[in-house]
């Protein structure tokens, strides 16, 4: 019997979320990071300046600084306080600390989510526009759980059914959060390979496609279609580029491989992708072209 992703997410949301929100912890750290490099730099002083003023170690100092340390309230009035800050700047420092030490609910997901992943989900948990480029696999974030669980079996995943049913879990949790809590503006440029690779048996691939097709329509997802007679691609990994407006951060890439999803921060590296993405949707179809190419892949599966 074919689904769509709206009874899946339904029952998703009948375990109640912890987290409350779609606040990530994981983008606080970062600008709670930043605002505190920015602060010391502002008044002048170097690392060892201030550690030798705190009684740290130097390299405390910078692994607060690039998010490689977690850091309490206690510390980061400390160093306000060595910085000059203004009674503005500390109160916002504080916001950021109270919310950079929060649990995310897809911490609770750890024995079957890699930390990389945690961290990305992290960071798209509050990404304003998420653009995306998939090749050969329909993205996760509009999987039905039939396709998830083969591309499980497939990259030899031979997780027991309790593990996998976690796993599934959070995929779902995750869906929920981009298509209908956070709302993000999300553009998919999909190769029509990803479209046309037989990952399941045909009435569950059917039930895909059309899964696809309403997402669509109810969550406001754009999803261009790169046919095949756009000839050769300047890229064949999938990768996303996450931009954020509410929250000072620079915009941070996700690239998928075989061993898991990398971010990608360094500013050159992210403008090349950025610039490979504009590539990608100038070969595109337009969405409304797209849509029926999807349509026409789905009715090709009808018994």
């Amino acid at each position: 019997m074919e689904t769509t992703n709206s009874n899946h997410l339904a029952a998703a949301s009948e375990s109640p979320d912890p987290a409350g929100s779609v606040a990530s912890p994981t983008l606080r750290r970062r600008v709670l990071a930043a605002e505190l490099k920015r602060l010391r730099l502002a008044a002048g002083l170097t690392h060892v300046d201030v550690a030798s003023r705190l009684g740290w170690q130097q390299g405390k100092v910078s692994k607060i600084e690039t998010a490689k340390q977690s850091v309490g309230i206690d510390a980061v009035m400390a160093l306000a306080e060595v910085c000059q800050a203004s009674a503005d700047q500390r109160s916002r420092l504080v916001e950021l600390a109270r919310a950079a030490r929060s649990r995310a609910w897809w911490e609770q997901y750890r024995d079957v989510v890699s930390r990389a992943q945690q961290v990305c989900v992290g960071l798209e948990a509050e990404a304003d526009v998420i653009r995306s480029f998939a090749v050969e696999l329909v993205p996760e974030l509009v999987r039905v759980p039939e396709y998830e669980r083969a591309v499980c079996a497939a990259r030899q995943r031979r997780l027991d059914e309790a593990p996998l049913e976690r796993r599934l879990e959070w995929l779902l949790r995750r869906q929920r959060m981009l298509l209908e809590d956070h709302k993000a503006e999300i553009d998919i440029v999909l190769a029509e390979s990803a479209l046309r690779r037989r990952v399941v048996e045909p009435a569950a691939h059917r039930a895909q496609l059309r899964h696809l097709l309403d997402v669509i329509e109810r969550s406001g997802v754009t999803v261009r279609v790169l046919p095949f007679e756009a000839g050769a691609l300047p890229v064949d990994v999938p990768f996303s580029i996450l931009s954020f407006c509410d929250l000072p951060h620079p915009d941070v890439a996700v690239v998928a491989g075989p061993v898991g999803c990398t971010y990608v921060e360094v500013e050159e590296e992210v403008e090349t992708l950025r610039g490979l993405m504009d590539d990608l949707g100038a070969l595109a179809l337009s969405p409304r072209d797209s849509v029926g190419v999807i349509a026409a892949a789905a009715d090709a599966l009808e018994e």
